[in-house]
């Protein structure tokens, strides 16, 4: 049995026929319009939600010539978590459009902030899973997503709003930084640092901060068969789980000892399992606003949950082969107390079962304030005051061309944004060693720095602070220098 098989970090064209993973590399629009032989405006004119069965109506060519006038997709109980399926069938409702891109075999259907694909079955399109990377090729409206394909085929160049590269796991969740990127034919690789525009969009994706209280695969667990407990009381807070087996990461009997008992008749196989581990909760995470806690996990068969003694989790599939995570878990902030918590697992064991197993990965996610600048107000003339243009870097569109240099307030200011404490493409937080400097990636510390400004050259910064009468002092010498 496969004890776990993340996404395939695979980069795979987004119709190679067969892929039997996520297309991780990430695509431009102007490489799927590309990849397509043709790509349809579709609408949904008839559900089956028990079959999972979605029929569209063909509203417009995009490109090419697609020969029916009815498109079925076969969506089912298909993909690599269920969520995949879940979220497709929860959008589907007559009406709804969606943009649908297919070379004959295989396609990619963009219903706005979610994609999924499919492969050509007969007179249906079965659904194979779900493509959450695309989401860093487009995430916003459909009807501006068919305007912008529009566009791409005439051979212009669009600006379209996606999502940032970033956390793997909030992208699966639909979650992230939407930014503006520019796309068209020309544009066939995907490249941030040349067709970035801005960031912001639609709106209705937020960016979230995550913190990871119990990380995949570590230890602490304890475990014992579940008929060496006697009762209930394994699932409490307050049990005394001090003489409890202790197992390495991914959990059981410990890797040496499955090693050594394998091929070999054991006695608790087939049995169910208790599983417990405390998890401290810091009482100013608990208080953030919007606060939600994800839980992912893994085990043999299938799991119940508790958490502080109640349940919070029950797998309703009672039989199953392992495969990528079982499921994911939204717990809210309030089933958590400040400080020690504990969480309970029972794992139901087939007797064919080789091992015990379960792995588990508890995360925070707190939505970063979206900053929202303000229209700067004209300061009223006065005599005292002396407001000093300096030029800068020219042809910055939307850029205030400025540095202002107040002498009585003795201030300088600049426009510029809060930078983030976390670049995406960055496994850590680094300290703050700079106040300003470049956005990532022209900024080499776009990592440590509290603001970035584009436009500005550094140089009339300053030039700036010479001018309120500041003198250069000496560089600064390291720690214990």
């Amino acid at each position: 049995m496969t004890k776990k098989s993340l996404s395939a970090c695979v980069s795979v064209l987004v119709f190679c026929a067969g892929a039997g993973a996520y297309v991780e590399a990430p695509h431009t629009l102007g490489r799927c319009c590309h990849e397509s032989s043709n790509v349809v405006l579709v609408e949904v004119v008839r559900i089956d939600k028990a079959k999972g069965l979605i029929i569209y109506k063909k509203v417009q060519d995009l490109k090419g010539k697609h020969p029916e006038a009815q498109i079925k997709h076969n969506i089912g109980k298909r993909g690599f978590h269920p969520r995949e399926w879940q979220n497709v069938m929860a959008w589907a409702e007559v009406g709804k459009r969606a943009v649908f891109f297919h070379n004959g075999g295989a396609s990619e259907t963009c219903i706005g902030t979610y994609w999924y694909q499919c492969y050509k079955e007969g007179d249906w399109w079965g659904m194979s899973h779900a493509e959450p990377f695309l989401l860093r090729t487009y995430s916003g409206d459909v009807e501006k997503l068919s305007a912008a394909v529009t566009e791409i085929m005439a051979g212009k160049q669009v600006v379209v709003t996606c999502l940032a590269d970033g956390n793997k796991e909030q992208l699966h969740q639909r979650k992230g930084k939407v930014q503006r990127m520019k796309a068209s034919l020309k544009l066939q690789d995907y490249n941030p640092k040349r067709d970035f525009v801005a960031w912001g969009g639609d709106g209705g994706v937020e960016e979230f901060k995550t913190f990871v209280l119990v990380a995949e695969s570590t230890p602490g667990w304890k475990f014992l068969p579940r008929g060496q407990v006697s009762g209930e009381d394994w699932r409490k807070a307050d049990f005394d789980d001090t003489k409890w087996r202790t197992g390495k990461a991914p959990l059981g009997y410990g890797e040496a000892e499955i090693a050594k008992r394998k091929g070999t008749t054991v006695p608790e196989k087939g049995q169910p399992f208790l599983f417990r581990r405390v998890v401290e909760v810091p009482s100013d995470l608990l208080a953030q606003k919007g606060v939600t806690f994800q839980m992912r996990v893994a085990s043999d068969d299938s799991a119940v949950v508790f958490l502080n003694g109640a349940l919070i989790d029950q797998d309703p599939q009672e039989d199953h082969e392992f495969s990528y995570w079982n499921r994911d878990v939204e717990v809210a902030a309030k089933q958590f107390k400040p400080g020690r918590n504990v969480l309970a697992v029972l794992v139901k064991n087939k007797p064919q079962s080789s091992d015990i197993y379960l792995d588990m990965e508890l995360s925070a996610q707190v939505p970063v304030p979206k900053v929202v600048a303000k229209k700067s107000t004209p300061t009223p003339a006065n005599p005292s005051v002396t407001a000093r243009p300096v030029k800068l870097v020219p042809d910055a569109p939307g850029k205030p061309q400025a540095v202002q240099v107040d002498k009585q307030k003795r201030t300088v200011t600049i426009p510029c944004e809060i930078a983030p404490r976390k670049l995406p493409h960055l496994n850590e937080v680094y300290p703050i060693e700079v106040i300003g400097t470049y956005p990532s990636p022209q900024g080499q510390k776009a990592h440590e720095t509290v603001i970035t400004f584009t436009g500005i050259k550094p140089s009339a910064v300053h030039k700036a602070l010479v001018d309120l009468g500041l003198r250069p002092g000496k560089p600064a010498r390291g720690e214990g220098t």
